[in-house]
């Protein structure tokens, strides 16, 4: 049966009746989305740009719904203020993925043949934007130096600006719907953590380990996310990034977990620990300063404060346990919409040093404090958490201990 769709006129603040496909599969209302234009265009103008090429897939999911992993061929979203947003794609993806996923009413299908740079210039040129404010993403990952050259050179006489953190602005602090889905993504990572750490057993290989909590993680309904889960055991686990590799757990071995879920393209993650018998007295004492680390992050972080008091609220702990040379990253980093190569936003804010930024209601974080000792051990407890207008929310359900097997 033919899943049910309509399109519907939504009136702009800026008096725009935007076409708008209204379908189950949305994940948000499209007063949502609504809202997210209206504070893009707002944006824009700000920024002096009367058209953007959005080059970024988390940037055209957050205004339009749209997704799809196949990214990798040309993608580009052409919002000029005042028009219908344009989809202008790699026919595969667009024309299946567009109905599917976004309201999107406008696309221009792509054959894989053609060059897409030049139908984006063509679109731009529709839309007789091509002597005006040209906002570009010089910053995206997928905007690259040839293509920045082709467009200049096509639209000689448009302004062009650099609109790289346009809607990161708008993605920094979070709608209530989008804490919402942030929500259930933190809770089926800490289930399939507890999955894995029950798993943690004498003579369990860590591939044995990554099986039951994949197990979980798929059966409570997570999606692919930006990063794999990082499960990880012994003096492996000193290694940045490590994934599992077979090793069989030990009597006193440990075993980390950096687990992540996404739910419609929205990323929610915990880091935890878990020992087979009685843990190392080095790990036990790196697990009590991160986690003191941890909580006096969390006590710092309200509305008002600097991104970087929270991170020397944290480091200080660290350093204060005589760990403060392991201690080599940023104390957190923003969650929101994720897509590979990363599972967080911290582009586009992170609890660090030399981060002035005060923090606002309903920004997300991951938080993150640890050490990382190579050929010996690492060890990291965290919490993903929200600003409130007073205080701090942990979004975690899992205890905030290590696990003893």
């Amino acid at each position: 049966m033919a899943a049910k769709s309509s399109v519907k006129r939504i009136e702009t603040e800026s008096g725009v009746r935007l076409s708008m496909t209204q379908h189950s599969r949305l994940p948000f209302k499209l007063d949502e989305y609504r809202r997210r234009y209206d504070h893009v265009m707002n944006l824009m103008k700000a920024a002096g740009a009367d058209v953007l090429l959005v080059r970024s897939p988390e940037n055209i999911t957050y205004l339009t719904g749209y997704e799809t992993p196949g990214y990798y061929g040309y993608h580009c979203l052409v919002v000029a203020r005042g028009e219908q947003p344009v989809l202008v794609g790699r026919k595969l993806e667009i024309v299946t993925n567009a109905p599917e996923f976004s309201w999107l009413t406008k696309i221009v299908p792509v054959q894989d043949h053609e060059d897409p740079v030049q139908r984006t210039i063509d679109t731009v040129k529709k839309l007789k934007m091509e002597r005006k404010g040209i906002g570009l993403e010089k910053s995206c990952w997928f905007f690259t130096a040839n293509e920045y050259d082709q467009v200049k050179d096509a639209l000689p006489k448009g302004k062009f600006v650099d609109c790289s953190k346009v809607i990161e602005e708008a993605r920094m602090v979070k709608s209530e719907p989008e804490v919402g889905m942030i929500k259930q993504a933190v809770a089926i990572a800490d289930k399939a953590c507890l999955a894995g750490i029950k798993a943690t057993k004498p003579g369990v290989s860590e591939d044995q380990i990554a099986g039951a909590l994949h197990k979980v993680w798929c059966e409570e309904g997570a999606e692919f996310t930006g990063l794999p889960n990082f499960i990880v055991s012994g003096r492996r686990s000193g290694a940045c990034h490590a994934t599992w590799r077979g090793r069989k757990m030990a009597k006193n071995d440990h075993c980390i977990f950096e687990i992540a879920a996404s739910k419609n393209r929205y990323c929610g993650a915990v880091f935890r620990t878990a020992t087979v018998g009685n843990p190392r007295a080095k790990v036990r004492k790196i697990f009590d300063a991160t986690k003191e680390a941890l909580e006096a992050a969390i006590a710092e972080i309200r509305p008002g404060v600097s991104a970087e008091k929270v991170d020397k609220a944290g480091r200080d702990i660290i350093k204060a346990h005589g760990f403060g040379q392991h201690h080599h990253h940023r104390l957190g980093y923003s969650i929101g919409i994720n897509y590979p190569p990363d599972w967080g936003e911290g582009q586009i804010i992170s609890i660090r040093k030399g981060e002035k930024r005060l923090l606002q209601e309903n920004m997300t974080f991951h938080l993150v404090p640890g050490c990382l000792i190579f050929d010996d051990m690492g060890l990291v407890t965290s919490n993903s958490v929200r600003v409130t207008a007073n205080g701090c929310e942990v979004l975690n359900s899992i205890p905030r201990k290590l696990f003893e097997n």
